[in-house]
């Protein structure tokens, strides 16, 4: 038994402390590194802020492997944040050891951004017509499967209340996704997609 079992309450604390000290040392978005390899290996970028072009910062357009020390991210496979879109955040401890992991077709990275925190209690609105009409849902947690609990499968406008979430064509967090912060998406054109399917849908994980 060490101090962290003995003192209630503790460790918890000391996870905290240690998220302001990441934040404090490396700025609001966080950190996190990109691999040109996989398995965390080959030529690495650092970044603590958004990038347009991975380029300027002589580093391939090619990612294999990533690791988040602190915040969530989103990369596009073109520049200036254009793109299908791909997460890394702290889902899975942060460890993404090939693209199969962030469900990518490829290994084509062109730019990177901090995903936007949002502290409010999770809280999202699906509607399966645009302009937030039609069959509304209201979520407060990860659904791992939108058809098998709600019966929906088609989803063409949302409201994020609280929290900041992604959304996936497949169940079980598979597929092409969908950054969805803390706003009104009027259309699924809105959050990037090209039709309304969405499978699955999670709260982004910061820590």
């Amino acid at each position: 038994m060490n101090i962290f079992t003995k003192v209630p309450g503790l460790a918890k604390q000391a996870s905290k402390l240690g998220s302001v000290l990441q934040r404090a040392f490396y700025g609001s978005s966080g950190r996190v590194t990109l691999f040109e390899q996989r398995n965390f290996a080959g030529r690495r970028l650092d970044l603590t802020s958004d990038c347009q072009k991975l380029s300027e910062k002589n580093f391939p357009d090619r990612c294999n492997s990533v690791q988040v020390e602190s915040g969530a991210w989103v990369a596009y496979e073109h520049e200036n944040f254009r793109g299908r879109q791909y997460l890394w955040d702290m889902f899975d401890r942060g460890e993404y050891n090939c693209t199969d992991k962030w469900c990518a077709q490829g290994d084509h990275i062109s730019s990177v951004r901090a995903v936007k925190q949002d502290n409010n209690p999770p809280r999202a609105q699906l509607f399966e017509r645009a302009a937030f009409s039609g069959k509304k849902t209201e979520l407060h947690d990860d659904i791992p499967n939108l058809m098998s609990r709600y019966s929906l499968n088609r989803v063409s406008s949302v409201r994020v209340m609280g929290g900041t979430w992604v959304a996936y064509q497949e169940p079980n967090y598979r597929g092409a996704h969908y950054i969805l912060e803390k706003k009104d998406y009027n259309n699924f054109s809105d959050w990037g997609a090209q039709n309304s399917t969405i499978g699955s849908i999670r709260r982004v994980r910061f820590s």
